[in-house]
């Protein structure tokens, strides 16, 4: 040992005797605390709360697993699990089509659904969601992808899995020609091209929980021609947030905006033409309002802006939503169209006239919402609220139709370019009907915590699901 290195060492023999007998003594606290330890918790095990206990004061439910930039998907499916009436549409689905296939996609979503309301995983993957999306040939890499985009692609499949349609018959098919169980139309109502009989088109047995339809009104500002109403599907409202900023927002103000009224050019008007050619165009005022309300009515706010150099940005504007949305001030009324000369209807103002002006008739089912009714006096209409038992989910006229109750927020955390997705829902037994106080529940991939509602209704929304009461 060289000289520099002695009084090191005498150093470290002066420093090291004192360290050994702390470490010593510190050892036998920690064996001491250990076994305190061990002995607290087997007295907490055999004398404390039970196991039934403790498992329901646990509220929570599954997490999902990440498979890589998925919580774009895992936002969708756990907002879902908090809506009964899509658990029970695909349930009912499975139930009546017991072949499915396991690459089914409403068997995937629906295993999902159910374990995400079982208290007792921790964790579940949605891997066989994205197999059937892929199976179907939808592209979903592992970039960073949109909500709001993956529920349409959901709610698009799922509806072409659960109302398929047959295809027209080759006359080279000899085998399904040959099959008795194929039904086909009379000759007197349809035909191929090459005169061959079409088989009988099925009629859609369960409607998707998210569809609607949105009633276009249009009518002439010169001569007040109003064009036949026309109805268009949809499963989700985007609502778009007010170019300069109008203080406070809140969910009904902008749904407010939806159906006001705006002026379109251009536009081909039959009255004042006259069978004249050419066609004479004019100015149309046009109004867009609810024709049919959906079961679970989803609502997108649209949080994406472009500048005037085509950059993109943010939005961040705060919009204050409630937990109960009443739908009545925006569906449009058709009595109240009948009896207003001019004017379009539909709005908070067109519903309270509507409720003084309308009589009892009978429920109105979805063939009167498509026109194809003509001789009835009666369309899509806001009743007195009163029970009827010919009521059905194809209108809006029974109590409590027009109001609903809020099941989950999706809340986009970032930027434009990068960020992430968590959502807020409701637990699984405040969802099953087994606790009378709501429960709710902030869900971040596979991380699940509870919350309380003030966090959930002062959150930044960037999608909303709500169920019919």
């Amino acid at each position: 040992m060289c000289h520099h290195c002695r009084p090191l060492q005498k150093l470290f023999m002066l420093k090291v005797f004192p360290v050994v007998m702390f470490d010593l003594f510190s050892k036998n606290v920690l064996l001491f605390s250990g076994l305190a330890t061990v002995i607290s918790t087997g007295v907490y095990v055999f004398w404390g709360p039970s196991q039934s206990k403790r498992s329901k004061s646990k509220d929570v439910c599954a997490g999902l697993q990440n498979l890589g930039n998925t919580c774009f998907l895992n936002v969708i499916l756990q907002s879902w699990a908090s809506c009964n009436s899509v658990i029970t549409w695909l349930s009912d689905f499975i139930v009546r089509h017991e072949n499915q296939s396991s690459d089914s996609l409403a068997v995937a979503v629906q295993k999902t659904l159910s374990a995400l309301n079982e208290t007792h995983n921790d964790m579940y993957s949605p891997v066989k969601v994205l197999d059937a999306l892929r199976y179907r040939r939808w592209v979903i890499s592992h970039d960073e992808q949109d909500s709001h985009e993956l529920f349409h692609v959901l709610t698009q499949t799922l509806d072409e899995d659960t109302a398929r349609y047959p295809r027209v018959v080759s006359l080279f098919d000899t085998d399904t020609l040959e099959n008795s169980d194929v039904e086909y139309q009379s000759e007197k109502h349809a035909l191929s091209r090459t005169k061959g009989l079409l088989p009988v088109l099925p009629h859609r047995e369960m409607e998707q929980p998210f569809r609607g339809l949105l009633a276009s009104q249009m009518e002439c500002q010169k001569c007040g021609f109003r064009n036949p109403i026309k109805y268009d599907a949809f499963d989700s409202l985007s609502l778009n947030l007010p170019s300069i900023s109008m203080g406070a927002l809140t969910l009904e103000r902008m749904l407010q905006r939806y159906i006001s009224e705006e002026t379109v050019h251009d536009i081909e008007c039959i009255g004042c033409s006259k069978n004249r050619k050419p066609v004479v165009k004019t100015t149309f005022k046009k109004k867009l309002t609810i024709g049919k309300l959906p079961k679970c009515l989803c609502i997108h706010i649209q949080r994406t802006s472009w500048l005037d150099n085509g950059m993109q940005m943010k939005r961040y504007d705060s919009v204050t939503f409630p937990q109960t949305l009443h739908m009545d001030g925006f569906v449009y009324s058709k009595s109240a169209a009948k009896d207003r000369k001019q004017g379009l209807v539909g709005g908070r103002d067109d519903c309270v006239f509507s409720f003084q002006n309308q009589s009892a008739s009978s429920g109105v089912n979805l063939l009167r919402a498509l026109n194809y009714d003509c001789t009835t006096q009666s369309g899509l209409h806001i009743r007195k609220p009163s029970y009827n038992s010919t009521s059905d989910i194809n209108h809006n006229s029974p109590e409590g139709a027009m109001s609903y109750k809020l099941s989950s927020v999706i809340v986009h955390l970032g930027d434009v370019f990068t960020g992430h997705f968590i959502c807020y829902r409701r637990s699984p037994q405040t969802v099953q009907g087994t606790r009378q106080n709501e429960r709710w529940l902030c869900c971040s991939d596979s991380s699940v915590t509870p919350c309380t509602l003030d966090d959930v209704l002062s959150s930044e929304a960037y999608m909303l699901l709500y169920e019919r009461m």
